[in-house]
């Protein structure tokens, strides 16, 4: 009886495979900082960034194992060997780790009411106008803003997010600067939504860059695994489903040169 010969996987194929083949399913101990809803939410352990991360660290075989802690111990943390990996983080931080992929941006925009048609195409027209801002706003979104808003009486920062949209809905300040998603998911929040009506349309100036975010690991084959899986996330399409879980609609238009 003639036997039938073994079918064998090219070696380019079979490189190619290992390659791919994720470490053996682990528990990743990551750091996380007490971030602002809708990317975490602390009591939940959910949110827009955790449910990324936690996903691409499951599409790669593994489990997340979280630590909330304030932000600036979360690199600290890292650097001591104490957790496995950290969020949040930005690959020119100087910590030395072996940064993943960009798995989200942060952005923040300034945002008026589109019935007053302002023009914003820089920080500079910023200046004169009344502005609200996020806590420190001064101090994080570098000297030219710092300098357009220095000395202007009509501006404030606000640690309470939803302190924003209200005044804005409100007609009671011309201008917000704050993260899109931030801004929406307090808008559509019942505190602010029993105080005015937040179904106005808003426009969105683009004024300032996005801030991409990475996973910080101490193991240079986790940071192989999370962004294989982060890879997956994305061609699967979870990743937009995650997105469109924490983006509550908002009637938006982007401005860029009005």
């Amino acid at each position: 009886m003639r036997m039938r010969p073994i079918a064998t996987i090219p070696l380019a194929l079979a490189l190619a495979l290992a390659q791919v083949r994720p470490a053996a399913a682990a528990e990743i101990v990551m750091a996380i900082g007490l971030s602002l809803e809708p990317y975490i939410f602390v009591d939940e352990e959910r949110g827009l960034e955790y449910d990324i991360v936690k996903g691409a660290l499951a599409q790669a075989g593994h489990t997340m194992k979280t630590r909330f802690m304030a932000f600036g111990r979360v690199s600290k943390e890292l650097e001591a060997g104490m957790v496995d990996a950290a969020m949040t983080m930005r690959a020119n931080s100087g910590v030395p780790a072996h940064y993943s992929a960009s798995h989200i941006a942060y952005r923040n925009y300034a945002i008026t009411l589109a019935k007053n048609n302002l023009r914003i195409a820089g920080v500079e027209d910023l200046a004169g106008k009344a502005v609200v801002a996020f806590q420190n706003a001064s101090r994080y979104l570098g000297p030219a803003y710092a300098a357009a808003v220095s000395g202007n009486p009509r501006y404030r920062e606000e640690a309470r997010q939803a302190v924003q949209p209200t005044l804005l809905f409100l007609d009671r300040t011309e201008v917000v600067i704050a993260d899109r998603h931030i801004f929406a998911w307090f808008a559509n929040s019942p505190e602010v939504m029993g105080k005015a009506d937040t179904r106005q349309q808003v426009r969105m100036h683009p004024i300032f860059l996005p801030t991409e975010y990475t996973v910080a690991f101490r193991d240079p084959h986790l940071r192989d695994d999370f962004d294989r899986g982060l890879k997956a996330l994305r061609a699967s399409g979870e990743y937009g489903r995650i997105v469109e879980r924490y983006s509550r609609f908002l009637a938006e238009e982007t401005a860029l040169n009005r």
